[in-house]
């Protein structure tokens, strides 16, 4: 596989995989006063959809990859996931 480039053909190196939506803080910035419906768990990444993403990712030339979500440290998995 070639590696990613945008429109303008420069090349894509990193990338953003959202692993959650929870968050334990309630910003204005991201958060409505009347609040938002949280995913099911069935609808979020699994830790193997994730793993398999960044091994392809990898694989067509990115070199970062950056865990966010809501606040992606209210995972279990993450320890894991960054090793």
């Amino acid at each position: 596989m070639g590696l990613l480039a945008d429109s303008y053909g420069r090349r894509i190196k990193s990338m953003r995989i959202s692993i959650t939506d929870k968050c334990n803080f309630r910003c204005t910035y991201c958060m409505p006063a009347e609040g938002l419906p949280w995913l099911k768990k069935a609808e979020i990444l699994s830790y193997e959809e994730i793993e398999r993403i960044a091994r392809v990712a990898v694989g067509i030339g990115i070199e970062q990859i950056r865990l966010t979500g809501g606040e992606p440290l209210v995972r279990r998995d993450v320890p894991d996931l960054v090793r």
